[in-house]
């Protein structure tokens, strides 16, 4: 054996041959390794080979060829192009690919197709000599298309499926070269079908289309009379693939993190949506609001919000898309009911993601359709314009440029809460609520939409009431530490109220969502153990059956109680009566 002090010897590119073959790691020395020094064998080397085919072949008689037409054009395959080709006069047409080609199995063309383009602006369909500028789209947002490019590179990358979907009417061969051929028609034409998805063929997607209907779409209808998720959105996924693909995914995602899907066929769902997703999104005039591509968004986006559980991170891609929806110029114009009730699922989705993140909700809630909603006196719209008050209220707090010092606007706030508290008694009346022997007291409602509506009323009346003592921090010591005790003792009971509505109308589950936005804002003020203990509870159950992630939270409120969540085993839920039977929209 060399000394300590001799240089080690160098070593090959690759390892031998004799190792090769006997598929045995090789160590690389030269110019002998050590398995052929150890069996005295000549270590011979012959560097790697690449495989090439010859510059001419010859090919059999029964080879397959791809029918092209005689007059062949050579074109830029760029997007833009695409768009350019695409116009009615181009002459133009798709020419369906041949799969039987072997060059189109080929990996390593799937990979390279699988990238996401860099986004490019299409031509004017008036003037395509002309190309419009991104301020003639969506000014001061996020383009669409680069929404999905986002989601999957954050997602990484994604292997385009052999077939688009096995249901009737989309079950055409998809080559990965499809997207660069260029098509002519306009948006509904390409990506719309002709032809309805139903009946389903496979037995596997029909239950995850059930499964969304059934279980996944009453969490988007709560405050929406049309229930529009249940009824409209499932009959338009029946032409419209893309949104047919986001329910798959939803429901394959929500079922595997419940214990009832395999995760690996529920990722090829999501990848296969994300890619459809992208390539739809590119083609998208978005001067216009599509309402079943918006629909999509907000269902892609839930999807988005469970998915932390396993990811660990909210990528807020789909998040992006609604905003990027609500600010194009045409969508307050004239929107269809799909799209209204589009908007107000988004709008509770960015509540929910303000809270957790300490941060303003971002999408604006001053324009026509919200002035509309006021206006109206039903328990949906009553539902509807608590959200909008929870929205400005969390907009003020976590505004750091104009919330110091602010008491007027907080007198104004906190003035609308005190008359919503005395014009809608009926509304925020429950039709059972328990004595308060327990750490939450038993509350019930008929309505989800009462459920939601309530809960973020008391949402934002306790932001206000924390943030009341930062704006006026006056008086003696003993005055504002005896305020500062009334005022947490009035969130902690808010926060039991929230809690308790959450766990007594467990038959719409965001009412427990909503349980575990207060926990996360408030939670930390409790010092009761047997207050924590049930805290827990909820949000462990959440993830448990619902998959809504509260991992996160969890942690953080251990930290704040100073618990070692090692040592620590979880109660049990108190037996709350099944209110399943009370459940109306």
């Amino acid at each position: 054996m060399p000394s300590s002090g001799n240089s080690p010897k160098p070593l090959s590119t690759f390892g031998c041959e004799n190792c090769r073959q006997q598929h045995l790691k090789c160590d690389r020395v030269t110019p002998t390794c050590g398995r052929c020094q150890n069996t005295g064998r000549e270590c011979r080397r012959s560097g790697l080979k690449i495989r090439q085919s010859p510059q001419y072949t010859k090919f059999s008689k029964t080879q397959k060829w791809v029918k092209i037409e005689r007059r062949l054009e050579f074109v830029d395959e760029t997007r833009k192009v695409i768009y350019e080709a695409a116009t009615p006069d181009s002459g133009l047409d798709e020419i369906e690919p041949d799969l039987d080609s072997p060059i189109l199995s080929d990996q390593s063309m799937l990979r390279e197709f699988s990238q996401p383009f860099a986004s490019e602006t299409p031509i004017d369909r008036e003037n395509p000599s002309r190309l419009l500028s991104r301020e003639h789209t969506l000014p001061e947002s996020p383009r669409l298309s680069e929404i999905a490019s986002e989601a999957l590179s954050l997602r990484g990358s994604v292997q385009p499926p052999d077939t688009v979907s096995s249901s009737a009417g989309h079950g055409r061969g998809r080559s990965p070269t499809d997207r660069f051929i260029a098509r002519s028609g306009s948006f509904q034409q390409l990506y719309y079908s002709t032809r309805s998805a139903f009946p389903i063929e496979d037995p596997v997607e029909a239950e995850l289309y059930r499964h969304y209907v059934q279980s996944l779409a009453p969490w988007l209808d709560l405050c929406d009379p049309l229930r529009s998720f249940e009824t409209l959105v499932p009959q338009q996924a029946a032409k419209f693939p893309l949104l047919l693909k986001a329910i798959y995914s939803f429901s394959a995602r929500h079922k595997t993190l419940t214990g009832y899907f395999d995760s690996v066929r529920s990722s090829e769902y999501y990848d296969e949506c994300l890619t459809e997703l992208r390539d739809v999104l590119a083609a998208y005039d978005e001067s216009g609001a599509d309402e079943n591509l918006f629909a999509a968004t907000i269902i892609l986006r839930v999807l988005e919000e469970i998915d932390v559980v396993d990811n660990g991170t909210d990528q807020e891609a789909n998040l992006l898309g609604i905003h990027a929806f609500v600010s194009t110029g045409s969508f307050f114009e004239n929107p269809s009911p799909l799209s209204v009730a589009s908007f107000w699922v988004g709008l509770r989705q960015g509540i929910y993601k303000a809270v957790i993140n300490k941060r303003p909700v971002g999408l604006s809630v001053d324009h026509i359709l919200v002035e509309q909603s006021l206006e109206r006196k039903d328990y949906h719209s009553l539902a509807n314009n608590a959200v909008v008050h929870c929205t400005r209220v969390l907009n003020f707090c976590f505004d750091k440029g104009g919330v110091l010092c602010n008491l007027q606007e907080w007198n104004k706030l906190w003035k609308s809460i005190e008359d919503w508290e005395n014009e809608h008694v009926g509304f925020n009346t429950p039709v059972f609520k328990a004595p308060d022997d327990v750490p939450f007291p038993q509350i019930w409602y008929h309505q989800s939409c009462q459920v939601i509506g309530v809960q973020h009323h008391l949402l934002a009346k306790a932001y206000l009431i924390r943030l009341r003592q930062k704006l006026s921090a006056s008086g003696t010591r003993h005055q504002s530490s005896l305020a500062k005790r009334r005022a947490e003792a009035e969130i902690q009971r808010i926060v039991r109220t929230l809690c308790g509505i959450g766990l007594g109308n467990q038959w719409t589950p965001p009412g427990m969502f909503t349980a575990c936005m207060a926990i996360s804002a408030f939670g930390a003020s409790f010092t009761q153990r047997k207050d924590q203990e049930a805290m827990i509870d909820i949000l462990r159950k959440t993830e448990k059956d619902h998959a809504r992630p509260t991992k996160s939270v969890q942690e953080d409120m251990m930290k704040a109680w100073g618990w070692s969540a090692t040592t620590w085993t979880p109660t049990q839920v108190p037996p709350w009566p099944d209110t399943t039977q009370y459940a109306t929209n």
